[in-house]
């Protein structure tokens, strides 16, 4: 620091007399480096989504560790062989500059160093071509040198610089002409890099190849002493060929980026399956009016990672209203909770796998449900009130189950509070409770594997989150067996549709062996259709979503007489077993210990482990929802209870 305050001082007596310290003290604006695209990449770093900054401009930042040290060295080789010695303004070159250019009478060479290249990219108004301008760039790049380090001078340098059209900086111009990061480039790409930004239009390979060429050959001889390869490497890296188009990337998830605000380098996404998925999503418009719109997202199983998201068919489309992400939208789920509904009436022994419902007419108070066709078939079993979606046997479960104590047990799990939407009641079952798609995700995660189970995430640098207690895995697995089906080509099949009330919404969840996905059509402002179902619109996308990604089959067996262990018994015959706290409950406490009564001699469980009652507590291993159970010989009882806990006054 010494040696660079003499410099600067030296320099600064020189120029305009010792009045600029002040100035120079100042820590620099950073002016055109705040402005940089936002970009998403994929599971492998390839660009997936690129925004271009406000000006227009593709421009990413970059650390120098991203960057080939080959290019480096042959830029400062190239350019500015005593950048490291130098204050930001080299001294001797700007002497030999004057001097040529007195005994010339015209300017013969320049001084300019990269330093002084970097502030006029940084503030283009010090490129203008006047001595005011140029005085006041080498006061800046003075000032610049003097609060950076040389290597931040130098990313901002490999930043901004121009490469023709609208490429600034390294790591745009080496995705946009060699398809690949800048971390990894031959001698001749970094050659081209080189002689680029000293005049970006006129060297564009795509457009003058001959100029580029000779370009980039003379940055090669140039500095073939520094970079040491001999005159045969010389010519090899001279005969190369240069890129003759430039690639600039499509938009595969627009509604990501959106959605990742501040937006991450790198996701989750796999690029093959999101644009596989895109283009299904466009064909399927194809066949569908205005203003319906379509969503869906593939989500690995137990990790929650997403390796698809497409928020709708078409970003850009206004009369779908494409830019909004109907994957986030609070739309209603049809008939997409009816196995969660069954699969709890299980839990609570009101029903098994051998239920026979009565589809009948239903009633309570002025609430008439129907089912979707209007009719009613009799005695039906569980697996045909699943399969084909009967509204009255999920009804007449959640009226037995309690629709309050069930949609709190929803909320509690999506942590959407009592203020996110009205009760539901008993229209729960039939599409009542609305919500997103992404929770719809994340319940069916949580269903489909609550013995490992977690919630969406976009990167595998997230967090997993598990989510609370959902189902037990006993009453998943059954419920998913029941809705396994096989198709006549011997594969199995394993999906949920939905359709709301007036046909707004049509939905398909299909599980398979290690994803889920979830399928959407709708439109954007409810209005009425007749022509969404979840079976008809939305299930032949998700099976070909499925059968183009070459995801597995599921593996679930529908039960069979032996695995039943639940039973039903028409009269109780067991005591209850907890007094306190009640099925549903939500209990705010100062602390993890839960006040319990029940009976003495009874074998106490949370979440499926069995737990020690002391003095009349629990402690519970975390605040959220957890499954309290007790046992006492052949009688067991389960509460599902919520536990929030608040600090002490």
């Amino acid at each position: 620091m010494i040696r660079k305050g003499l410099w600067i001082g030296g320099i600064c007596a020189l120029l305009l007399g010792g009045g600029l310290g002040g100035y120079i003290a100042r820590p620099p604006d950073p002016g055109r480096l705040q402005e940089t695209s936002q970009t998403l990449l994929d599971e492998n770093g390839e660009l997936l989504e690129l925004r271009l900054t406000p000006s227009g401009h593709w421009r990413e930042s970059i650390s120098l560790e991203e960057v080939d040290p080959k290019l480096v060295q042959m830029l400062l080789a190239y350019e500015d062989k005593r950048f490291f010695d130098h204050p930001g303004v080299d001294i001797l070159a700007l002497g030999r500059a004057i001097w040529d250019a007195v005994t010339a009478g015209r300017i013969t060479s320049g001084a300019s160093t990269l330093t002084m290249q970097t502030a006029r990219l940084m503030h283009p108004e010090l490129g203008e071509k006047n001595l005011f301008a140029k005085a006041h760039q080498m006061l800046y790049s003075l000032r610049l040198d003097w609060h950076w380090p040389k290597k931040k001078i130098l990313e901002a340098y490999f930043t901004l610089a121009p490469y023709g059209g609208n490429i600034e900086g390294v790591k745009a111009a080496s995705r946009g002409w060699f398809q690949k990061d800048p971390d990894h480039l031959t001698y001749s790409e970094a050659a081209l890099l080189v002689a680029l930004p000293q005049s970006p239009e006129r060297r564009r390979p795509d457009r003058f190849a001959d100029i580029a060429y000779k370009a980039k050959s003379r940055v090669l001889a140039t500095t073939q002493q520094e970079m040491a390869f001999s005159k045969s490497k010389l010519l090899e890296y001279q005969s190369e060929n240069l890129p003759t188009a430039f690639f600039r990337p499509s938009s595969s998830a627009p509604h990501l980026l959106d959605r990742m605000q501040p937006a991450d380098t790198r996701t989750s996404i796999n690029k093959e399956w999101q644009q596989a998925i895109n283009a299904l999503l466009r064909n399927a418009m194809g066949t569908l009016p205005a203003p319906i719109n379509s969503a869906a997202m593939v989500v690995e199983r137990r990790s929650g990672l997403v390796r698809s998201y497409a928020g709708s068919a078409d970003y850009t489309s206004e009369h779908r209203k494409g830019a909004v992400n109907y994957l986030t939208a609070i739309r209603s789920p049809g008939s997409t909770l009816k196995p969660l509904i069954y699969a709890k009436g299980i839990e609570q022994k009101l029903l098994n796998a051998d239920t026979v419902f009565t589809d009948q007419a239903f009633q309570q108070g002025g609430y008439r449900p129907t089912n979707f066709d209007q009719t009613y078939s009799g005695e039906v079993t569980l697996k045909d009130a699943l399969i084909r979606s009967l509204n009255i046997p999920a009804i007449t479960t959640l009226e037995k189950i309690g629709p309050d104590q069930f949609e709190n047990r929803l909320r509690s799990f999506l942590k959407t509070g009592d203020g996110y939407q009205s009760s539901a009641g008993l229209s729960l079952a039939v599409g009542g409770f609305y919500l997103q798609p992404e929770d719809l995700m994340n319940l069916y995660l949580a269903f489909a594997d609550p013995d490992d189970p977690a919630n969406i995430r976009f990167s595998s640098a997230a967090r997993r989150i598990s989510p609370p207690y959902l189902t037990s895995l006993a009453a998943s697995e059954t419920i998913l067996g029941l809705l396994t089906q096989v198709e006549t080509n011997g594969r199995k099949i394993l999906f949920k549709t939905g359709t709301s009330h007036n046909r707004q919404d049509a939905w398909t969840v299909m599980i398979t062996a290690d994803h889920i996905i979830l399928v959407w059509f709708g439109t954007p402002d409810n209005t009425p259709t007749r022509s969404l179902t979840g079976r008809g619109t939305a299930y032949p996308v998700a099976l070909q979503i499925a059968e183009n990604l070459g995801l597995k089959a599921p593996t679930y067996q529908a039960p069979s007489i032996s695995e039943r262990d639940i039973t039903v018994s028409s009269t109780p015959t067991c005591p209850k077993l907890i007094q306190f706290p009640e099925d549903g409950e939500w209990i705010r406490s100062e602390d993890l210990l839960l006040r319990v009564e029940g009976q003495a001699y009874a074998d106490w469980f949370v979440n499926g482990k069995s737990v020690t009652l002391q003095n009349g507590q629990i402690a519970l291993p975390s605040a959220g929802s957890h499954r309290l159970s007790a046992r006492q010989g052949n009688c067991t009882q389960a509460n599902e209870i919520f536990l929030e806990v608040v600090p002490a006054h």
